[in-house]
């Protein structure tokens, strides 16, 4: 997607991917870190944070944050929401962060997926192994196949609000493996009309083996892939699975 789509649609962001529902991945995600991390209280950086609903709750429950992310106006939104006061929000390419080490890195809702060129992630992989501590986890999740071809496929989909509504015409590739799709998004203005705007949103299908061979590659170990929100293998009909590699 055009960075700037990402700006547009950040005070949006929340109601689109989480469905309004914020509840599980926190403590999903915290759990995962407190089971599987050999470090007690680790440091976490937050690849793609989006509006940091992850980040802000992780600090919420003790844990020192960081959140990167490539859109501005995502950060703006996710700084407001930081109660602690203790977050560091950074501005950049995931796939070009090179900062401080940490007991854990986070990747959610995706990220990986919209990181469509393999070699961009490959290396975002090795500089990720290159900054976790000893005994550190590096946690992701990514879209399902079942979710890219039988969820969305080629079809059209929309979300009507009070104050928006998205139009989102979809196609996915098998071959290639990738998913295209075109958005139109019209908003309410103060004066109550409807200004619109368009966009692209691009994802590749990465499956747990292609992922976890970037891991091992980079130098760092599968602990586990649990299928969505759960800790057994994934299911044929997740939309979603979730990684854990450790250093």
């Amino acid at each position: 997607m055009d960075d700037s789509f990402y700006d547009i649609l950040a005070s949006h962001y929340d109601v689109l991917q989480l469905n309004g529902d914020t509840s599980c991945w926190g403590p999903y995600i915290l759990d995962l870190i407190r089971d599987f991390c050999a470090l007690e209280n680790p440091d976490v950086t937050d690849l793609g944070c989006g509006t940091g609903v992850i980040t802000n709750y992780l600090a919420s429950n003790g844990l020192k944050a960081t959140g990167v992310d490539l859109s501005c106006d995502m950060l703006s939104i996710a700084s407001s929401g930081d109660e602690t006061g203790t977050v560091s929000w950074i501005c950049c390419d995931i796939t070009e962060y090179d900062g401080p080490s940490c007991g854990c890195f986070i990747s959610t809702m995706d990220t990986v997926g919209h990181i469509t060129d393999p070699d961009a992630l490959a290396k975002m992989f090795c500089k990720v192994s290159e900054l976790l501590e000893e005994g550190g986890v590096f946690i992701l999740d990514a879209t399902s196949r079942h979710h890219f071809e039988e969820s969305l496929g080629d079809k059209v989909f929309f979300e009507d609000y009070d104050d928006f509504t998205l139009l989102w015409v979809n196609h996915y590739d098998k071959e290639e493996k990738i998913n295209h799709a075109e958005l139109t998004l019209f908003e309410l203005t103060e004066d109550d009309l409807y200004e619109r705007y368009d966009g692209e949103l691009t994802a590749r299908f990465y499956s747990p083996e292609e992922l976890e061979e970037m891991a091992l590659k980079a130098g760092l170990k599968k602990i586990a892939v649990f299928g969505e929100f759960k800790r057994e293998e994934p299911m044929d009909t997740d939309e979603r699975f979730f990684c854990i590699f450790g250093k």
